[in-house]
């Protein structure tokens, strides 16, 4: 038979996915892999949907979202990111903030065209990159998992067409700063690219950091695709829904892609979107205070284990170092969870300098968190 998609064939199946199917329906493991929140879905989101659906709204949705959805989207983005925007022309409801990354893809790149992503980063970007013909020019993080300005300069070449952030990052829980930010910025203007934003985890933020949009940057709105989701503020992952912005003439080719791709997005779920845009922010004070207790207490206990670790300033993972033990990332992740059964990411699925560490999602509540310190505590004790 003919050959199939080479392109696809190379990507691998998502280790994330293999843990959280070797943690289902185990009641002994502790999952500190899968990146989604732990509280619920507001009862208002869900009652959204439910009434929609009530109301027999199964029929296609337009395509590039509910009007009333578009319009609540913008007035967040106004107030919240200080974008200033059309939600006629600027935004696009998506499935997930995962299709939101593929548009941007599908619409400013052309094979061979090269992207610049620091490294570890999130695992989807390399896979996108893929699928869509485009070299990845992977640059070190510094210690501290900031970006090295002076590398992203020099990986610059004729071919560069954008550089993509994700700020509060995963895996390292890294988050910009406005000097690394502004350094950025200069580096896109200057050389006349492409800024794809990945905005996912801007609510979880800690130690007073505060976040901000590149689009909301003077000359930057025209160069910046933002990338935002329903899912982490209002932990809402199977809902499927983010939305991406950026210029009418983006917009405008990210609907032709999504028109012939998937058609649409889900139609009464918006309507569950509607009804969360409309609560109050302050809904998740308490619960990012529960987050950043959580950030304090497994940072700490990485610490007393004997882990070489930076802590995150933002979104809800840490990514020590195993090198100390001498086993990688990779035996670690397959190790405990045979001997210990707590289900943690390898470092080496988010990219080529992250071998040696691995991911751990702190999104889980306190008293398993304490379980699991302990377990990877005899571990540690037994390598």
């Amino acid at each position: 038979m003919k050959e199939i998609s080479y392109r696809v064939s190379k990507a691998p199946k998502s280790a994330i996915r293999e843990l959280f199917d070797l943690a289902t329906g185990r009641s002994d493991v502790i999952s500190l892999g899968i990146g989604q929140p732990d509280f619920k879905t507001p009862e208002l989101a869900i009652q959204g949907n439910i009434n929609a659906l009530k109301k027999n709204i199964t029929m296609y949705a337009p395509t590039k979202g509910v009007p009333e959805l578009l319009e609540l989207i913008e007035k967040k983005l106004r107030n919240f990111n200080k974008i200033n925007l059309n939600w006629r022309e600027n935004i696009i409801v998506t499935n997930g903030g995962s299709q939101a990354l593929t548009l941007a893809f599908a619409s400013i790149f052309n094979p061979g065209d090269e992207l610049i992503i620091s490294s570890p980063n999130f695992v989807s970007y390399f896979y996108c990159s893929l699928f869509f013909g485009v070299k990845v020019k992977e640059v070190k993080r510094n210690k501290d998992f900031s970006p090295d300005i002076e590398r992203i300069k020099n990986s610059i070449t004729d071919k560069t067409k954008a550089i993509i952030i994700n700020s509060p990052n995963n895996p390292t829980g890294a988050a910009l700063n406005p000097k690394q930010l502004k350094e950025i910025v200069e580096i896109i203007i200057d050389n006349d690219l492409y800024l794809i934003s990945d905005e996912v985890y801007e609510n979880y933020l800690y130690d007073e950091l505060k976040h901000t949009s590149p689009a909301s940057l003077n000359g930057m709105f025209e160069r910046t695709i933002t990338v935002n989701a329903m899912s982490k503020l209002f932990s809402a992952t199977g809902f499927r829904l983010g939305y991406a912005v950026a210029s009418k003439k983006i917009i405008d080719l990210m609907e032709k892609f999504h028109q012939y791709t998937v058609a649409g997005t889900n139609h009464a779920a918006q309507y569950g979107f509607i009804e969360a845009l409309k609560i109050d922010p302050k809904f998740f004070h308490e619960i990012l205070e529960s987050f950043d207790n959580r950030r304090i207490f497994v940072y700490n206990r990485l610490k007393e284990i004997g882990f070489d670790v930076i802590k995150p300033l933002g979104a809800f993972y840490i990514m020590p170092s195993t090198e100390k033990f001498k086993i990688s990332g990779e035996s670690f992740s397959k190790d405990i969870m045979k001997k210990q059964a707590v289900a943690i990411v390898p470092g080496s699925i988010f990219g080529s300098f992250s071998e040696n560490m691995i991911r751990i999602s702190y999104a889980t509540e306190m008293e398993k968190l304490e379980e699991a310190m302990n377990r990877i505590e005899k571990f540690v004790n037994s390598l």
